[in-house]
């Protein structure tokens, strides 16, 4: 069983996007549900009022896991794994620069006193 994920890296950049959006519907999801606590069920009856703070409740409170509760760490993890995306492609793209540099032949000059002349000591 593996512990994290597998992208195809010429996808890469279109996954990235996806989980950008859908970053930005968490966030629209949240903004929105925002308003639920401003609802008042119609009526002025025990059971209208009773429900309008169940709602209320059941939106924002956090000992419950609340709406925002769950919105807030689904948005949290997402972004860690954005930038865990973003990072990861940044290092692996790094890493094939440095693979592409074509290595050279090391050689020691014909000069054993160097370029510095007669005078240069090592």
């Amino acid at each position: 069983m593996s512990d994290g994920y597998q992208i195809d890296l010429d996808r890469a950049p279109q996954v990235l996007a996806n989980l950008k959006r859908a970053l930005e519907a968490l966030v629209e999801t949240r903004r929105e549900a925002q308003n639920l606590t401003t609802i008042a069920i119609r009526g002025s009856d025990d059971v209208s009022k009773h429900a309008t703070a169940e709602l209320q409740r059941l939106v924002v409170d956090g000992n419950l896991g609340s709406l925002f509760v769950a919105l807030e760490a689904y948005q949290r993890a997402l972004g860690e794994l954005i930038n865990n995306l973003e990072t990861s492609l940044l290092e692996y793209h790094g890493q094939e620069e440095i693979n592409a540099i074509t290595p050279t032949e090391f050689a020691l000059p014909e000069d054993p006193t160097g370029p510095a002349g007669p005078n240069y000591a090592i």
